[in-house]
């Protein structure tokens, strides 16, 4: 399970439960919420393209990173949790990592690292729903070192620190070293689940 939600969903959902309750009230259906995330982050990406503004560009991604989280609320609030909207969920999350994936890349300049970490991004999630094709999983099966969470945090961390901190090892700047960490987690990763779904499918 991934390490940052497990840790803070609890705290996270008692935030949310009024918002989620008004919201709920309200009869907007989740999957619009889930529907938002992408269209925002493309404005937000979009924008970000233009002006090349890192900080304010983490900071909005940061706020609809909540939409994430906020979907699945009102989904729990209104009683309409289903399965459609888990896989929609799913869907969304990658077309938001590669809009963000890919305009860092464009602002930076660094498309080989960005590229190496948006196939171990995307392979990480493929990984896991491709062996669920195979034989019945769990999501509590699945305590992986470098999921979603992570991965958004250290990435806008990273970028952020770029400008922040000017320091720059060996010539790169905060945000190369972040990818290229970014590049060998989000691999090493995948590994972890491929030797995790041979076992299950073997076992089962």
């Amino acid at each position: 399970m991934n390490v940052l939600a497990t840790r803070y969903k609890s705290l996270l959902d008692r935030l949310l439960e009024p918002l989620a309750a008004a919201i709920a009230r309200t009869g907007v259906s989740p999957s619009a919420i889930t529907l938002v995330g992408p269209a925002l982050t493309l404005a937000v990406c979009l924008w970000f393209v233009q002006t090349a503004a890192i900080l304010p560009f983490c900071l909005l991604m940061a706020l609809v990173g909540g939409l994430d989280v906020l979907d699945g609320a009102v989904a729990r609030a209104s009683g309409r949790v289903t399965k459609f909207g888990a896989y929609l969920d799913a869907v969304c999350d990658r077309y938001v990592d590669a809009m963000v994936v890919g305009a860092a890349a464009v602002v930076t300049g660094y498309w080989t690292l960005s590229l190496i970490t948006l196939a171990g991004t995307l392979l990480v999630s493929y990984a896991k729903a491709r062996a669920a094709m195979e034989v019945p999983i769990s999501n509590l099966e699945w305590p992986d070192l470098m999921e979603r969470a992570e991965r958004s945090t250290l990435f806008l961390g990273g970028l952020a620190a770029s400008v922040l901190l000017p320091w720059q090892p060996l010539g790169r700047d905060l945000f190369w070293w972040t990818l290229l960490l970014l590049a060998i987690l989000t691999h090493l990763t995948v590994a972890q689940r491929i030797l995790r779904a041979r076992r299950f499918i073997s076992s089962r």
